[in-house]
């Protein structure tokens, strides 16, 4: 299980470049505006396994996440719960409201997470008031549709061992940024939710690249942190 995350630490198929954690980091170039949002919005705390939202729920506020990792989940006819994305400090998450539109995913916290709740009634008067501010949103919207499909090249395409490479790639990024040299393991579960597999698949893979070195566990008796081989993860991603 992953420990809540600050702001600090955040910062394919085949040969495709990595996801960017970046691309979702929702930092305004503004400052002015970015403090804006966080004056008129309310904090709250989530603890892991809480539901931040539900699909299909009317969008009454969105959250900026402050700490800590929301997994969204979309649910198949089967009733399978698959995970369609994660996010981290700095992200905006429920951004579908501001069409007017009901929660495309429930939300749930991974670890203990913060957010800055702002309700959409105050977004529609600081649109009156400072339109900047509802821009900034949208590119920041548009950046979530980017990394979307950038999700379902890298995630859901290709072998499965490639496609566990790519993963832990991201979340290496996502946790602690560039230069790639430790990554926070999910679950066994929730990265067969993502990755649409099985879980003895993936305990199969981790086996193995444990194994090999290319994970090489951290003396820590509470998380399960690793070690990277980042030249040899990537080399097993390429293939």
């Amino acid at each position: 299980m992953l420990t809540p995350m600050t702001k600090n630490r955040l910062n394919g198929n085949g040969a495709s470049q990595p996801i960017d954690a970046h691309d979702l980091s929702g930092d305004f170039r503004d400052n002015h505006e970015r403090q804006m949002l966080y004056d008129t919005g309310k904090p709250k705390r989530y603890l892991a396994k809480d539901v931040i939202y539900r699909e299909s729920d009317q969008v009454d506020r969105i959250y900026m996440i402050r700490s800590g990792l929301v997994k969204l989940l979309s649910y198949l006819p089967n009733g399978r719960a698959r995970i369609v994305r994660l996010h981290a400090s700095g992200h905006w998450i429920g951004l579908e409201g501001l069409l007017g539109q009901s929660y495309e995913h429930t939300a749930i916290a991974v670890d203990d997470v913060e957010v800055e709740q702002v309700a959409i009634h105050t977004l529609q008067r600081l649109n009156r008031d400072d339109p900047m501010i509802f821009s900034q949103l949208l590119c920041q919207w548009h950046g979530a549709l980017v990394h979307a499909d950038r999700w379902i090249s890298d995630f859901s395409t290709g072998g499965i061992k490639p496609r566990v490479a790519r993963l832990l790639e991201f979340l290496a990024e996502l946790e602690y940024g560039k230069p790639l040299e430790r990554v926070e393991l999910l679950t066994v579960c929730e990265m067969a939710e993502i990755l649409g597999v099985t879980q003895e698949s993936v305990s199969r893979i981790l086996a193995t690249f444990k194994r090999r070195d290319i994970l090489k566990r951290q003396p820590d008796p509470t998380r399960e942190i690793y070690r990277l081989d980042a030249a040899r993860l990537q080399r097993e991603a390429q293939k």
